[in-house]
């Protein structure tokens, strides 16, 4: 393959991914988080103890 044609066929691809991108993005839109969820994104994680789980599951016969 010479190189015209390698370059042709970057562009092609360029141009696919680009139509690619479009597409998702029209098909899962992206919505910026709210102030709730940002704050318990950055918020540092709770680590839960077994019976705290089992708890929050409904489980009510919870052995130590």
């Amino acid at each position: 393959m010479d190189a015209e044609v390698l370059k042709e066929i970057r562009d092609e691809l360029k141009e696919i991914r680009l139509l690619y991108k479009e597409l998702v993005e029209k098909l899962i839109p992206v919505e910026e988080p709210s102030e709730e969820e940002k704050k318990t994104i950055e918020e540092k994680d709770e680590i839960a103890d077994e019976e705290e789980l089992m708890k929050a599951l409904g489980k009510s016969n919870v052995q130590n």
